[in-house]
């Protein structure tokens, strides 16, 4: 038996301990519900707070905005890492008690945590200007690569044919042209490489995000779910720091959500539901560059805000549409994907509302202004 082996009967038979103990599934569940709801109302009441508090110091001086700003952004961190691990954390054990969780996961969390390490020591090295840098960065890539077909050997029916299915991936290649399209139609000039405002903000972003994806009004039977707001930090993102950027924070939470709630059904809908789907929300920040809704900011974000969501609500279509109607393709296949992934609009109503609020706060626009790329 290889350490792998070992750690999952490990796994299972402390899964089974907590089963015996009384702890099951069940058990986990409630308290997942309680503690879920619990972090919904905490979360509107910390949201509305803030809002006050900006409201009440918007004709403060710069130097105490500055302070106050700090602040803000210790207690959205500090909650947002709080969140993320107590939901978290209670929601990996109910999966386990519920095996959910099997031993083939593990594997793709392996890949998925060393395509991030690769991420950040490639950066540092660019960054740092080190000989070499890119012959590391290939060999990481490689590596990967390896990764890959090793999981693809392993893992059974994972490259199993889309049964005649071929316009899947020709639509799916289309979708991800149109995204990659308006990341870099959208891109600033000056927008420059990930500097270390960058990559604080951007990590910021995605804590915040991924603890507000723990924050649900409800959640669909095959999944999916509305969200206070969860979407709103990587739209954000991607109107201060450009669509180029904004696009790699929004598959990087892609990657996260899989962690989170993973649903393998066929590789091609793994692509569409998690990092295309919230990749595409790295283009918000278009709405910058077109005529007309430019220079104004309520108008840039309700307009990038409906890009985006829209390109997100496309991609799981696309995945419904194949995949999840037991292999039906028509006209009520079509339908029963828009219906079913309809909620995506909820999302977005949710996001203009607690977006605009904010925005309309000179703090918030102070905020913005200070750390917004320049554009020409």
């Amino acid at each position: 038996m290889n350490d792998f082996q070992m750690f999952w009967v490990y796994l299972k038979s402390l899964a089974s301990g907590w089963t015996e103990s009384g702890y099951d599934k069940d058990t986990f569940k409630a308290a997942r519900d309680i503690l879920q709801g619990f972090a919904l109302y905490v979360t509107i009441a910390l949201a509305v707070c803030l809002l006050i508090y900006a409201i009440v110091i918007r004709n403060r001086e710069e130097a105490q905005l500055v302070k106050s700003r700090r602040t803000i952004v210790g207690i959205v961190v500090g909650y947002s890492v709080a969140t993320i691990a107590l939901l978290g954390f209670v929601r990996f054990c109910t999966q386990l008690a519920s095996g959910d969780v099997n031993k083939y996961y593990w594997l793709f969390i392996g890949m998925i945590a060393y395509l991030a390490v690769a991420l950040v020591v490639g950066l540092v090295l660019l960054k740092r200007n080190v000989k070499g840098a890119k012959w590391v960065g290939l060999g990481l890539a490689v590596g990967f690569v390896i990764f890959a077909v090793v999981v693809a050997c392993v893992v059974p029916n994972l490259i199993e044919p889309l049964d005649g299915k071929w316009q899947m991936p020709l639509v799916t290649c289309v979708l991800v042209a149109v995204i990659v399209a308006l990341a870099i139609l959208g891109g600033n000039k000056n927008e420059g490489g990930y500097d270390s405002r960058a990559l604080t903000y951007g990590a910021i972003c995605i804590a915040t995000a991924f603890a507000l994806s723990y924050v649900k009004f409800f959640s669909l039977p095959q999944g999916g779910s509305v969200t206070f707001a969860s979407m709103l930090p990587i739209i954000l993102y991607s109107y201060m720091f450009g669509t180029r950027k904004g696009l790699i924070v929004g598959v990087v939470y892609g990657m996260l959500q899989f962690i989170q709630s993973p649903q393998f059904l066929q590789p091609v809908q793994v692509l569409l539901d998690y990092p295309i789907a919230f990749g595409a929300l790295g283009v918000a920040g278009i709405a910058r560059k077109i005529p007309g809704v430019n220079k104004h900011i309520l108008a840039e974000f309700t307009v990038g805000t409906l890009i985006s969501g829209i390109l997100r609500f496309v991609s799981h279509v696309i995945s419904g549409y194949y995949v999840f109607n037991d292999g039906n393709i028509g006209v009520a296949a079509l339908k029963y994907s828009v219906a079913y992934n309809s909620f995506v609009f909820v999302d977005i109503a949710i996001v203009l509302a607690v977006g605009l609020a904010a925005l309309s706060t000179k703090a918030m626009r102070r905020a913005i202004a200070n750390v917004q790329t320049p554009q020409n």
